[in-house]
């Protein structure tokens, strides 16, 4: 099975009670690179009533397959991230897989290490969260976890 529609999958105001949508900064958005092709991408950002309760955005992108996410999260990585590291004298990505195994979140997850960046892919969606506080942007993407759970159980 795969997720048909962002719309099944992206956050309202019943999933984030204590925060509210910044409609014009929300909307469609074009993937990253054409190569692998999206279906359809689209964005997000939350502003929370308290300071570390505010979510700098989300980007959801869908793909046709699980093997073009992968693809897609793999080479996307070194672009959405504006910082490089150095590992074994060559310049990677600054996402990198979660160290920590309970932490992962769909079936793979990056992060920058001491940053509250996740990058994550869950069967054919990949999602981009950047909030305030780590702690936040994990239970941020447990939610879009659950509900993209949800969508693949549907007929």
């Amino acid at each position: 099975m795969l997720v048909r529609k962002l719309d099944t999958i992206m956050l309202t105001a019943n999933d984030l009670p204590t925060m509210e949508l910044d409609t014009p900064m929300s909307g469609r958005s074009a993937g990253v690179r054409k190569e692998p092709p999206t279906v359809d991408g689209f964005y997000q950002t939350w502003d929370g009533t308290q300071p570390e309760k505010h979510i700098m955005y989300i980007r959801y992108w869908l793909f046709r397959t699980v093997a073009d996410t992968q693809n897609a999260a793999d080479e996307w990585r070194s672009f959405i991230a504006a910082a490089a590291i150095q590992i074994n004298g060559q310049r990677v990505s600054a996402y990198q897989p979660e160290p920590n195994a309970e932490d992962v979140i769909g079936d793979a997850t990056w992060r920058i290490a001491n940053d509250a960046s996740i990058w994550f892919m869950k069967n054919n969606v990949l999602v981009l969260i950047t909030a305030n506080q780590l702690p936040l942007t994990r239970s941020v993407a447990r939610k879009i976890e659950t509900k993209i759970n949800a969508a693949l159980s549907q007929p």
